[in-house]
């Protein structure tokens, strides 16, 4: 996982570099509207409260919905641990059965 965090942030450099160094246009492709289509400027992003509530609000779902997800996984990884360890030998299909 590092080395595409690593791999990506250099990437994102010598991109940078030629974007600054193609600025004029005399790099062909690599101009404005060619291979790097990046829109980077300075202009500083300006949020609104209706927006920062969405985005709380969505990350507060996702985390609730996460968690509930986590909790049903263990619940299902427990429930299978339980029943091999008392599983009938006669029934092995039991564990089938339940789980449908």
């Amino acid at each position: 996982m590092w080395r595409t965090f690593f791999t990506t942030a250099v990437v994102a450099v010598v991109l940078r570099g030629f974007m600054e160094y193609c600025k004029g246009g005399t790099c062909g492709l690599f101009g404005e509207g060619g291979l790097i289509m990046f829109d980077v400027n300075s202009v500083k992003p300006a949020y609104s409260i209706p927006d920062l509530l969405v985005v709380i609000f969505l990350g507060v779902i996702g985390g609730l919905l996460g968690s509930l997800y986590n909790y049903l996984v263990d619940k299902v990884l427990r429930t299978y641990n339980v029943i091999n360890e008392y599983a009938i030998p006669l029934l092995p299909h039991f564990e089938i059965i339940f789980l449908l």
